[in-house]
């Protein structure tokens, strides 16, 4: 995936205090998951934000056979076909979510909305896409427990603060920017199309074609990047449930937009970004991978550096004129504030690589 930074570069400010507030726990869903509402504010001229929620799960259950696209499976809703069930317009993906040491879990597939609402039984329909973790399923998904819920996307938390900004604040469509990763590979330039009603559609900035909701998917684990309108600044209050499990979240050669998927501050070498997340120190950051935080004019480089008689490493700040050198004095990158979003450049793809639930 390539990533060229729009004029000025992406920025985010995401400390306590500042453009992201994280709330407490407020319940539980039937399903014993932990409730989360926050607040999303931005207030600078770009920034990149993640979503450490995710929508609630329309059900669960246990996978019973595969049999081409069609996964058999054992959902406690069974009053009517299942697919039913499933929202006109949204877009779904099953994950699975159980037992812990399924070779799928963290693993998720695309379902196929309109085939799936057809069927008179309770069976998903997988779909090819390159949102798939690990492919279509297989027989070796037999076993796992799944959980069905819909995607974030940009509509779900942006239609109705634009419609109002552009009817009311006098701003100007053209001014509201997203940056998302392209289903193809790239960087996809979203902007709103408002009328008097309000959004009305979607559409590339590049082409002007109108994007389906397929395309405005915001992957779990994924960031966006976010220009919202020329006086700037969002409020959105929104309530998601928190993520239990790993989470899959493949990595190709070049940049990914990424954000860690829990309610938490990610805590460099703790959480993530370790060995076991597939990177390795070295010490120079010549041709290393690295991870880029976004304030402002500035973007801040980090690359792993390898600790002297340790198998451990640290995030180590790279000369922003200089970057085949660090920068000195050293500095490190003790932890990501949850919500912010970030880059990672990888040299080479890791189709294995996870995001895994904070440690104790």
């Amino acid at each position: 995936m390539e990533f060229s930074p729009p004029s000025p570069p992406l920025s985010f400010f995401l400390r306590r205090g500042a453009s992201f507030l994280l709330f407490l726990w407020a319940g539980f869903f039937a399903r014993a998951q932990e409730t989360v509402p926050y607040l999303l504010t931005t207030g600078t001229e770009m920034e990149l934000i993640g979503f450490p929620l995710q929508h609630p799960g329309y059900d669960s259950g246990v996978v019973a056979s595969v049999a081409g696209s069609v996964v058999s499976w054992t959902p406690s809703f069974r009053d009517r076909p299942f697919g039913s069930s499933l929202g006109v317009g949204e877009e779904c993906y099953a994950e699975v979510v159980a037992p812990a040491g399924h070779s799928w879990l963290g693993h998720r597939f695309e379902l196929d909305e309109s085939a799936t609402r057809t069927r008179t039984d309770h069976a998903l329909v997988a779909e090819t896409s390159t949102l798939n973790t690990r492919g279509l399923p297989t027989a070796e998904l037999v076993g796992a427990m799944l959980e069905v819920r819909p995607h974030l996307t940009v509509p779900f938390w942006a239609q109705d603060s634009i419609a109002r900004r552009v009817k009311h604040g006098g701003e100007k469509s053209e001014a509201f920017q997203f940056f998302l990763p392209s289903l193809t590979g790239g960087t996809l330039g979203v902007v709103p199309l408002v009328g008097a009603g309000g959004v009305t559609g979607w559409m590339d900035q590049n082409s002007s074609r109108p994007l389906s909701a397929g395309q405005l998917i915001i992957p779990p684990g994924s960031a966006v990047g976010v220009k919202f309108g020329q006086k700037k600044g969002l409020a959105v209050g929104l309530t998601g449930e928190s993520r239990k499990t790993r989470l899959a979240k493949p990595l190709s050669a070049g940049f990914n937009f990424a954000s860690y998927p829990y309610p938490h501050d990610m805590r460099l070498g703790v959480d993530w970004g370790g060995p076991s997340s597939g990177f390795r120190g070295a010490a120079s950051p010549r041709g290393a991978e690295r991870i880029e935080i976004c304030l402002g004019l500035r973007r801040l480089i980090y690359s792993p550096e390898s600790t002297q008689g340790s198998s451990t490493l640290r995030w180590r700040l790279v000369n922003p004129v200089r970057r085949n050198e660090w920068k000195q004095p050293a500095e490190f990158l003790q932890e990501v504030p949850a919500g912010q979003g970030f880059l990672i450049w990888k040299n080479s793809p890791d189709t294995n690589h996870f995001f895994d639930p904070p440690k104790p």
